[in-house]
């Protein structure tokens, strides 16, 4: 079987690792504005929430799509990501891992450091009537897939 760019589900997941750094990399300053911004953090969901096809699809390894769903399924940093990759992907939230189809990413703050040339952004996510920091949700996240493929003794 070939796989994009003939990569492995490894390459995912350290593709996803760097849209965490481009999330970091947001919230410390960066150039680029809110566009850059916005793109990073909502290029980081859908990479997340796309490992769960990786890992079911990669041949090479014992897992399955069930697999991630059920880790999904069990954790609410991974359900949000869900949300916001499949919000995203599909223009609207059709279906929910949260419950809630309104989840989303409802708003940010900016901060532009004078001089730097630069600003840093905090995004924050709105599910089910609580307000989520966007980096605590994403940092939750790669720790519940961390967690999960540890626990299968593939990292």
């Amino acid at each position: 079987m070939l796989s994009m760019l003939n990569q492995t589900w490894r390459d995912h997941w350290e593709r996803v690792l760097r849209r965490l750094d481009d999330v970091r990399a947001v919230y410390r300053g960066a150039p680029g504005g809110t566009i850059w911004a916005t793109d990073s953090v909502q290029s980081f969901f859908e990479a997340v929430h796309h490992l769960k096809d990786w890992t079911g699809n990669d041949p090479a390894i014992p897992l399955t799509k069930a697999d991630g769903d059920a880790l999904i399924n069990r954790d609410t940093n991974l359900q949000i990501s869900a949300d916001i990759a499949n919000g995203s992907k599909h223009f609207n939230l059709t279906t929910t891992r949260t419950g809630d189809k309104g989840t989303d990413i409802t708003r940010n703050d900016a901060t532009v450091q004078l001089g730097a040339g630069t600003s840093a952004h905090r995004f924050y996510i709105q599910s089910d009537g609580v307000e989520y920091d966007a980096i605590d949700v994403a940092e939750g996240a790669v720790d519940a897939w961390r967690t999960f493929l540890s626990g299968h003794g593939l990292i």
